[in-house]
């Protein structure tokens, strides 16, 4: 049984639980950023102190997140693990 305030007609109960799936997801990026960014604690008690401490603190969760998903795709080597393996002297002439 699912419980919101949405008017029944225009969503069914697949559509709502979609939602909410992917409200989840959001809700996990922000618990990450929140831990990458050591968001736990505000120095900062004037709004435009807030504010640049706030979006400092995003930028450098954001570039940690874009770092980490660049080195999943790289060897330690510094292969491509996407790209195909190069070929050595082999070629279809020669079979």
């Amino acid at each position: 049984m699912d419980f919101t305030t949405l008017a029944e007609p225009p969503f069914s109960a697949a559509d709502v639980l979609d939602w909410y799936r992917l409200r989840w997801q959001v809700e996990l990026v922000f618990k990450r950023f929140k831990s990458l960014a050591q968001l736990g604690h505000m120095p900062k008690y004037d709004d435009d102190g807030a504010k640049a401490w706030l979006y400092g603190k995003l930028f450098v969760a954001l570039l940690v997140e874009k770092l980490i998903h660049h080195a999943r795709t790289i060897f330690p080597w510094g292969y491509d693990v996407r790209a195909p393996p190069p070929q050595r002297g082999v070629t279809s002439s020669s079979c």
